[in-house]
């Protein structure tokens, strides 16, 4: 497998130890989507019919707008998502043209109560569905598919490689189950054991690096430890529940 879009982010995030060479993958991904999304994408017809259908998670929504680089084009793909999706809701909702009756009210007449507990069930599953859905999620699921068979490739067919992943400190549980599921559908009964039997003990090891740093940290508040060092543990309570939730976010500004 040549150097490709793919494999070049994974090889380069493991040259550096990490708590979770996933998450950093992710990282990465979900900044240049965001950026994507503000720039070209905004100039593909295409995409923002996707935009308008899909819209976006209020994470990445978030995301799109703490970058501050162009509020313009967010509200621009604010505005038209919304346009598409108040027209949909209209729809569901069964409110009559605006050429019919000006748009005055959406029920009227007997069985009006009837009418709107429908809307309003309508309105809700289908509000639920579609907030399941996001550009940058099905963008990132289907990447990180990607990237997963490209660590296994690599780690199988390159010795550099496997060093760097058998050296690193472990995933955060999130990726920890995600690769354990990919091994047991992509890697062969052997090749999976083969995995495993260094991807079980380092994850419990790091696990157990960690805890005891936040363990540490605790015993810091006791006056008997006051003069000790913090070693490693001044951060520990965002990177342990970090590692333990695969939420970044834990512990940024």
């Amino acid at each position: 497998m040549k150097d490709t879009i793919y494999t070049i982010p994974v090889t380069e995030v493991y040259e550096t130890p990490c708590e979770c060479p996933l998450c950093a993958l992710e990282a990465r991904f979900e900044n240049d989507r965001v950026n994507y999304y503000l720039g070209p994408s905004l100039m593909e017809p295409e995409n923002r019919i996707a935009t308008n259908d899909t819209g976006f998670c209020g994470k990445h929504f978030g995301m799109m707008y703490k970058t501050q680089t162009n509020r313009l084009g967010l509200g621009l793909i604010l505005d038209t998502y919304m346009t598409e999706q108040i027209a949909r809701l209209r729809k569901i909702a069964g409110e009559k043209p605006k050429a019919d009756e000006g748009r005055k009210s959406l029920f009227g007449g007997k069985g009006k109560g009837k009418d709107s507990v429908r809307a309003a069930q309508g309105i809700c599953d289908y509000w639920k569905k579609h907030s399941e859905t996001c550009c940058i999620c099905q963008d990132l699921e289907r990447t990180m598919e990607r990237y997963i068979d490209v660590i296994f490739y690599l780690y199988f067919s390159q010795k550099e490689f496997r060093e760097k992943v058998d050296a690193g400190q472990g995933y955060c549980m999130k990726h920890f189950e995600v690769l354990c599921e990919k091994a047991g559908k992509m890697l062969s009964p052997g090749k999976q054991d083969e995995l495993l039997s260094s991807l079980v003990p380092q994850q419990l090891e790091n696990l157990s690096r960690i805890q005891d740093e936040v363990n540490w940290f605790t015993k810091k508040f006791d006056y008997r430890y006051t003069q000790e060092p913090w070693k490693n543990s001044r951060d520990a309570l965002p990177r342990g529940m970090r590692k333990m939730t695969g939420v970044r976010e834990i512990g940024e500004n």
